[in-house]
């Protein structure tokens, strides 16, 4: 597996004709293999760094800043540095980076924090967006939670215990919350990752995405944009279960592939010494094409043949988006905080429980 990142967030302000021309090369297609960049020629590394102390991680656990260490919650903060050196693209690799925290990935997303989960009604964790909540109720089957992608995150933070005061009723357990990186008015960056990987049996796996952002009126406004794609290569044969012989009667190869496309604007608009506005957009569609389950009498895991015999494919579409509107007043006591929001998803799944499938696992369990 190939696996490089490129992260130019320390760059320094320069003028707009560089910011476009940087944003434009950017968005050109992303090599497959880059060499890690360093900060820019012109930057000096903090004294932090020269001296090897660690660096503190500030997180907004209790709706201000604070620096980590002197949060008196137990919290968790995994910076984006910190998910692309782990290699973590959502909350199913934060958890096994985390303690406490545990997501039933069997087809409910269901987030668990020390072991507080619920099947039925409001959810016990809070699933956050910036300040916007995303986790849904569980109602029926068990409709699963959305899962954003961790590309350009400033970070992500997972709060163990309940987190009512502050992130409501449906956070008993604990709440995760994915902090966005915002637009900045003084600072031009640009973030950017590419990785290619190989399944034996299967297809190639692939990524690639962009982020810029900067100030367009110096100390005013900025804006940031984000551009990621990711495919997730099959390894599972769907085939004819009632041809002569079914391992060769191949009727959709490496069926059980996906693909998510990721897209995010947002600006920041200072309006006077106390006010600023934040609008942004937040937008994911996953498309998994079929189910990853394979039937163990048609396939041969030891020479990397695995086959499902189901006559019908199982996509999963699942897209939403987020506009958002943020409003925030900073004053000598207090701040004032605003976030009106609006969150759209359609996902549509299925339990496959027909008599074909049923007669089969019967006469397959019978004969075992």
């Amino acid at each position: 597996m190939m696996h490089a990142t490129t992260d130019g967030r320390t760059m320094h302000r320069s003028l707009r004709a560089r910011i476009w021309r940087a944003l434009a090369w950017a968005l050109l297609p992303v090599p497959l293999c880059w060499a890690p960049m360093g900060a820019g020629a012109d930057d000096s590394p903090p004294a932090a760094a020269e001296a090897g102390q660690l660096q503190e991680i500030v997180v907004t656990s209790t709706r201000r800043e604070e620096n980590l260490s002197k949060v008196p919650l137990s919290v968790t903060a995994l910076t984006q540095e910190d998910m692309d050196t782990k290699g973590i693209k959502d909350i199913v690799d934060v958890v096994r980076f985390t303690p406490g925290i545990a997501i039933d990935n069997s087809g409910t997303n269901n987030i668990s924090i020390r072991g507080i989960s619920s099947t039925g009604g409001a959810g016990t964790t809070g699933i956050y967006v910036d300040d916007t909540p995303i986790q849904i109720r569980g109602l029926a089957f068990s409709p699963d939670d959305a899962l954003p992608k961790s590309f350009d995150m400033d970070r992500v933070e997972v709060l163990r215990g309940p987190q009512g005061t502050l992130f409501g009723a449906g956070s008993e357990g604990g709440t995760v919350r994915y902090i966005t990186t915002q637009p900045s008015l003084d600072k031009t960056s640009i973030y950017a990752r590419s990785e290619l990987s190989f399944t034996e049996g299967g297809d190639p796996s692939y990524e690639a995405g962009v982020a810029a952002g900067g100030p367009i009126i110096d100390g005013v406004l900025g804006a940031r944009a984000t551009v990621w794609y990711r495919r997730d290569g099959g390894w599972i044969d769907r085939v004819d279960p009632t041809a002569a012989d079914p391992q060769s009667a191949v009727v959709d190869h490496n069926a059980n592939h996906g693909e998510t496309l990721l897209v995010r604007l947002a600006a920041l608009w200072k309006a006077s010494d106390q006010w600023t506005v934040t609008p942004s957009i937040y937008y994911q569609n996953r498309e998994l094409h079929d189910i990853s389950n394979y039937w163990p009498i048609y396939s041969n895991p030891g020479s990397d043949s695995y086959e499902n015999g189901d006559p019908t494919a199982h996509s999963t579409p699942d897209k939403f988006y987020l506009p958002a509107l943020k409003i925030e007043g900073d004053f000598d006591a207090f701040r004032l905080i605003s976030n009106t929001s609006y969150f759209h998803r359609a996902e549509e799944t299925g339990y496959d429980g027909t008599l074909y499938n049923l007669g089969f696992y019967q006469t397959f369990n019978s004969n075992t």
